[in-house]
């Protein structure tokens, strides 16, 4: 018998909150050899590799409130390592990998020294200060290139590139490798956070005197933190080494470890989707823009945006308002939203297919791109609404609610069963359909009429779809609502 006061929160159990990021790592590498260009499996191995520096960033402040801004910095020392180590001793790739993080993790800890004193501004203004003084040291000695002696520079001749290991030598092979990496650092770092290191962590960033009244080792715990964060940034450091077979000056700026946390933070620095978000903001829309020969430095105007949002907004980022999103939808509603999402997304791939519009898994990843952002969109729109002010939301959303039940009252007039917020979702349609079509067209060179055709397409299938089925499920949705209840869902 389900228990009324099941409580709505996530599980609670480390594998329980692993296990659906290893799932989407795991998709994510399958698929992705055989879906990206070269152009895109590159941007998108350099993207996992991000991902990992903002889970960094991420545990120290979400869990700890501790702000550095140095974690890209220890990504460059890892990477310095891992690039001298195989130039200098000729070692297998991952023994160089894993010495580079480890002496990034001791550079992390040393950074992490003042934590145990301050924190806030003038911890941020300590750590920014040890980015720019690694900006300095490598613009002075460089990375090692194949050159003898303790840089091991090449002070007149070419550069020497490092190879890739003997797993992965392809960029697709390289991609899964990456991912396996990258999956492997993020599940430590959840599998922490549900443990009790997170416990503790969770109740020195509320209350450092009530951590040392429990019997919380405040120095412990907080080292431990920025070793293993500084330890995971250098090993994505080295990761990106291994991409690009090199290392440049100019990749290591201490502007990266500031956008590195103000992505995070838009993001979402409590969920690890906040990562994977700060990951794609920081390198995906670039190549995206450059790849449209529109110059990739424009996306800092839109971070700049969006981090104000964010803050405005509670710090909860774009993973805290999916969060959200999720809490007040039944679990019905999901179960069945799920169903429909793979019958439409498959049948348009697969139609897709047969009329050579595109690839199966070209128009499969457009499909399902497009229903996420038909999710996702209509409160991300209210939610940038609320940096012109709360009165100006509200507003905006009476006046698209009484233009909606003019409509709906229109519709019902017809013998139909009308949609009561009609004209957002109508509105919603338009600008996904105009924006998923632009990135296919970019990404994966599809026609921008295929790409409108799929999105709209999709779109029209879903709600079709709910429409006919609406009566025949509802005595399922009952049955699952009343074994998976949730209370903060609407249930009208």
């Amino acid at each position: 018998m389900a228990k009324k006061d099941k409580p709505d929160v996530p599980p609670g159990s480390p594998w329980q909150k692993v296990l659906p990021m290893l799932i989407t790592f795991g998709v994510v590498a399958c698929i992705g050899p055989w879906l990206f260009s070269s152009y895109w499996l590159n941007t998108f191995t350099s993207v996992a590799c991000l991902i990992l520096v903002s889970g960094t960033v991420s545990l120290l402040y979400g869990q700890l409130g501790m702000v550095s801004l140095a974690q890209f910095a220890l990504s460059g020392v890892g990477g310095w390592v891992t690039l001298r180590l195989v130039h200098g001793l000729g070692l297998p790739f991952e023994f160089c990998l894993l010495a580079g993080a480890v002496v990034a993790g001791a550079f992390g800890l040393l950074v992490g020294l003042p934590a145990l004193r301050m924190r806030g501004l003038y911890l941020a203004l300590i750590t920014l200060m040890v980015a720019a003084a690694f900006q300095v040291v490598v613009n002075v000695i460089g990375f090692p290139d194949g050159g003898t002696g303790f840089t091991g520079r090449i002070v007149s001749g070419q550069r020497v590139l490092i190879e890739r290991p003997w797993l992965a030598r392809s960029d697709g092979a390289y991609f899964v490798y990456v991912m396996v990496w990258s999956a492997g650092g993020m599940a430590l770092i959840e599998w922490l956070r549900a443990s009790r290191p997170g416990r503790a962590w969770a109740l020195i960033r509320k209350s450092e005197a009530a951590a040392i009244a429990a019997g919380v080792s405040v120095v412990r715990y907080k080292a431990a933190a920025f070793a293993l964060g500084g330890s995971l940034a250098g090993l994505a450091g080295g990761l990106i080494a291994g991409l690009n077979g090199q290392l440049d000056n100019t990749g290591f700026h201490a502007s990266q470890s500031i956008l590195a946390y103000a992505l995070t933070v838009v993001g979402g620095a409590y969920h690890w989707m906040g990562a994977v978000f700060a990951g794609l903001l920081m390198r995906a829309m670039p190549a995206l823009l450059n790849d449209h020969g529109v110059d990739g430095n424009l996306s800092n105007v839109f971070f700049g945006f969006a981090l104000l949002v964010s803050l405005i907004q509670g710090r909860k980022g774009l993973a805290g308002a999916l969060a959200d999103f999720y809490k007040f939808v039944r679990m019905s509603r999901i179960v069945e939203g799920s169903v429909q999402w793979a019958l439409v997304s498959i049948g348009l791939a697969v139609a897709s297919a047969m009329l050579e519009w595109t690839s199966f898994a070209g128009a499969l990843f457009i499909v399902l791109i497009a229903l996420l952002f038909r999710m996702a969109i209509p409160g991300v729109a209210w939610l940038l609404l609320g940096f012109f002010g709360k009165r100006v939301q509200d507003k905006t959303e009476d006046i698209e609610g009484a233009l909606s039940l003019k409509l709906s009252q229109l519709v019902e007039s017809w013998g139909l069963v009308p949609d009561h917020r009609l004209l957002k979702r109508a509105l919603n349609a338009l600008f996904i359909g105009l924006f998923v079509a632009w990135v296919a067209w970019g990404v994966f060179d599809v026609p921008y009429e295929v790409g409108l055709a799929l999105v709209w397409g999709a779109m029209a299938l879903k709600a079709l779809l709910e429409w006919i089925v609406y009566p025949h499920v509802l005595p399922l949705r009952q049955r699952i609502d009343a074994r998976y209840p949730k209370p903060h869902a609407a249930y009208r």
